[in-house]
């Protein structure tokens, strides 16, 4: 296992604000000295992901997980320690000694990325050898010389494995490139393996942080059974529900300019982004779901659908509004004009005449009122009944109730209709899809807590937690005081006697050295998350704070050790010797505790 030494560890964590790091990830909002955002490890409905740019660390109240800027990206990408400190240190401009890799501690993820980073680097070289072949067709479809560049798109010819054949050549194992996707093997011959794509536009699909996590592939054939688009299947890194093609481009963008429009094809995303519109992303292969939704407002609340006119795009529109507008995003829907699509649009119209269709963008709720108007008719008392069924169904699993109540009352407006009415049938429905469904729907859905290490806690654990942070946080007023009383043996809980011992052992450090180094030795995830969230807080007036909870581990200390020679006397005969001396040390400890309860006298804590 490769050791790395600590003031590498410190350089390239001192040059990656966290606040920066985090930021390029999901959105953060200034409060007070820290930042606030939705935590992106569990699904919430208010911030509870805090942010300490004064102590560079992380804490999210609402599961628990917390750290600083290494913990946070190897939770986020799911990397090792070691991958986490060389994507810091490139980023930084850190070189780092050669490291001579244990394949055994690389994780399935980060192989995936790295085969899927040299499947890219190898389409991006074949399409830098055939280029001059495909310059009327870039020229044809308005493909830009630095868009090309910019992300990374490759090309694949006819051959049925010469991506296969460049594997071999580099003596790399295939199986890590068939469990992403980029290899098959024949179905009527199973040592036979090919290329997934051939003869194809290759666009890397990147997560949010850049990293190649899969591949779409546009025909360059004429032939009517080829499909036009195809692309990789799902692996441990590639989740189609939640990605977004273009996303780690946009994302600035979409914070800029507080919206997000979204697009159904990576040429309609390029051409887009071509005309200096920038805050755009596409659906990959998919349609758009909640975790889609879920990752647009890390960015932004407001969404706007750009579609095709055809019935098709109508359809999606509806489908994909309303899952944004049920996630209580403003969401609004652009049709195209006729026979055309975002990629034509602007090509013929030029980005002027696009910003111009945007403004006609209409408010999802007022697009599904036209559209099933046009669908149904309105002028009949059962057409009406019908679309107003529709738009209660439409409101049923709306997460915010206001904005219900506030629908409902334009629905009874529109249709001259009791609002008392609609709510009751619009609480009817919902306590139907309740039951259904086992869940109460006011409710957010279950989080996904990250699987922690469980550990169990014993005794005056919260107090050994306390004075750990104390430590940490007034190093230098209280250090004598507590190593004089407090030894290694009195924390009952041996995560936190290693702690303390880290600490004593590098009482030297200040404050911030200690924090980082404690979350870098600490194996266990959540007493990382537990010290990082106290770290957020303050305790007034340590020394007489630390009174209350000295006493407790102390007495802790010595009841423990009662309970034990308790049970021990339980099974000895009252005229043996040793009995006599159990009960003799039984004594001595209760003497100790009134002593102690004399000597300390508690005190709150005030945060």
């Amino acid at each position: 296992m490769v050791k790395i030494p600590e003031h590498i560890i410190d350089q390239v964590r001192e040059a990656n604000d966290i606040v920066s790091v985090i930021s390029s990830y999901i959105s953060l909002k200034k409060q007070g000295k820290n930042y606030i955002a939705l935590c992106p490890f569990h699904t919430e409905k208010t911030p509870s992901f805090s942010v300490s740019p004064e102590k560079q660390i992380f804490y999210c109240f609402g599961c628990g997980i917390g750290g600083n800027v290494f913990s946070f990206l190897m939770s986020y990408e799911k990397i090792s320690f070691l991958e986490a400190i060389q994507k810091l240190a490139a980023d930084a401009g850190i070189s780092l000694p050669k490291y001579k890799e244990d394949e055994k501690q690389v994780s399935e993820y980060e192989k995936l990325y790295r085969v899927n980073q040299f499947a890219c680097k190898f389409y991006v070289e074949t399409l830098t050898n055939h280029i001059s072949s495909l310059k009327t067709y870039f020229k044809e479809r308005n493909i830009k010389e630095e868009s090309l560049k910019l992300f990374q798109i490759g090309y694949i010819h006819e051959s049925w494995d010469s991506l296969y054949q460049e594997i071999l050549k580099q003596k790399m194992d295939p199986m890590i490139f068939l469990t992403a996707g980029l290899l098959l093997k024949s179905d009527r011959d199973p040592n036979r393996i090919y290329d997934r794509f051939r003869n194809r536009l290759i666009f890397p699909i990147q997560n949010v942080s850049g990293r190649v996590i899969a591949f779409g592939g546009r025909t360059l054939s004429d032939e009517e059974d080829v499909p036009k688009y195809i692309n990789s299947p799902e692996s441990p890194i590639y989740y189609k529900s939640q990605t977004l093609y273009g996303l780690n481009y946009s994302k600035d963008w979409i914070r800029k300019e507080d919206a997000s429009i979204i697009v159904e094809g990576y040429m309609d995303f390029l051409q887009l982004f071509q005309h200096n519109i920038k805050n755009v992303v596409a659906t990959s292969g998919t349609a758009l779901t909640i975790d889609h939704a879920k990752l647009l407002r890390r960015y932004s609340q407001n969404c706007i659908l750009c579609y095709d006119s055809d019935t098709a795009g109508v359809n999606a529109a509806l489908r994909g509004g309303q899952i944004i507008f049920q996630e209580n995003l403003e969401v609004k829907v652009l049709l195209l004009p006729e026979g055309e699509d975002p990629d034509s649009f602007v090509k013929k119209n030029g980005a002027s005449s696009f910003f111009a269709l945007l403004k006609t963008a209409k408010d999802y709720f007022d697009f599904k009122v036209e559209r099933l108007t046009h669908t149904y008719g309105g002028d009949s008392i059962s057409q009406q009944t019908r679309i107003v069924s529709e738009l209660i169904d439409s409101l049923v699993t709306h997460k915010d109730a206001l904005k219900r109540n506030f629908y409902i009352n334009l629905i009874a407006q529109k249709y001259g209709l009791q609002e008392n009415t609609l709510l009751s049938e619009l609480n009817k429905k919902r306590k139907i899809i309740s039951s259904r469904e086992s869940i109460r729907i006011d409710e957010p859905e279950k989080e996904k807590h990250p699987k922690y290490t469980s550990i169990t806690l014993t005794g005056a654990w919260n107090a050994e937690k306390d004075v750990l942070n104390i430590l940490i946080n007034h190093l230098s007023e209280v250090k004598r005081f507590i190593f004089e009383i407090l030894e290694e043996d009195d924390f009952l809980n041996q995560v936190f006697k290693d702690v303390f011992k880290l600490i004593k052992r590098n009482q030297d450090k200040s404050s911030e050295e200690l924090i980082h180094l404690i979350i870098s030795k600490t194996p266990d995830q959540q007493i990382v998350g537990m010290l990082s969230a106290d770290l957020f807080s303050e305790i007034q007036d340590p020394e007489r704070y630390l009174n209350d909870c000295i006493q407790k581990i102390k007495i802790t200390k010595y009841q423990t050790e009662i309970d034990k020679l308790r049970k021990q006397l339980s099974q000895l005969n009252p005229e043996e010797i040793q009995y006599t001396r159990i009960l003799e040390q039984i004594n001595k400890n209760l003497i100790q505790i009134k002593e102690l309860r004399k000597i300390f006298a508690p005190h709150k804590r005030t945060t």
